[in-house]
């Protein structure tokens, strides 16, 4: 049995661990075949759309996808998925899908927090930089908003103390850094792959 999965590039190290976990425990034959669209897409609503559909597209023939985004990564990703026959869970985007919203709530009832994972903090420069187009004034600025930056530690992969300075100095604010476990994520990625395995129609997770 073959899946297809279109998934933001943002969480690819993630998502290939808890795959290779699901692929061991279920012992089956089915066979996961992921598209990764590049991780800086959703500065650019148009671009994220285009390389939503386009990967789609890709898949169009197949009877089982899975389109593994958050339900804010854009606002109109329901109605330009409704072709697709999506089926819709909650998780309103990467933080929220590692994280769990309880633990993200009770994060933010004690302060004002940006989140980072091991695929932002690989891909800021492409985020923020070339797509937002924010030089050091301007990350100022808009990082001056939260008390400090979380960095989510997922141990997919181990995090560099200079890549980790390269982006306090550009956003100029506190970072701490996180270990948290796959659970959440995985339980998202199990139950969605469950829909797909049982439906024959496209899932989308978000």
């Amino acid at each position: 049995m073959e899946v297809r999965i279109v998934a933001c590039g943002i969480f690819q190290l993630e998502l290939e661990r808890v795959l290779e976990e699901i692929r061991t425990e279920w012992e089956s034959d089915a066979e996961f075949k992921v598209i990764y669209t590049a991780p800086a897409l959703h500065v650019d609503y148009d671009k994220l759309k285009d390389g939503i559909t386009e990967a789609l597209n890709y898949n169009a023939t197949k009877e089982k996808v899975v389109l593994f985004f958050g339900s804010m990564c854009h606002p109109e990703i329901s109605e330009f998925a409704e072709k697709y026959h999506v089926i819709k869970l909650q998780p309103r985007n990467c933080i929220e899908m590692i994280l769990g919203k309880e633990r993200q709530d009770e994060l933010e009832n004690s302060a004002k927090i940006f989140y980072l994972t091991q695929g932002w903090l690989q891909n800021w420069r492409e985020i923020f930089k070339q797509g937002q187009g924010w030089d050091e004034i301007d990350a100022r600025q808009n990082f001056g908003f939260y008390d400090k930056i979380l960095l989510l530690d997922t141990g997919v992969s181990e995090f560099k103390d200079e890549d980790i300075l390269d982006f306090f100095e550009y956003a100029q604010v506190p970072i701490e850094i996180e270990s948290i476990d796959l659970a959440v994520f995985k339980k998202s990625v199990v139950e969605t792959l469950e829909k797909a395995l049982a439906k024959k129609v496209p899932t989308y997770i978000g």
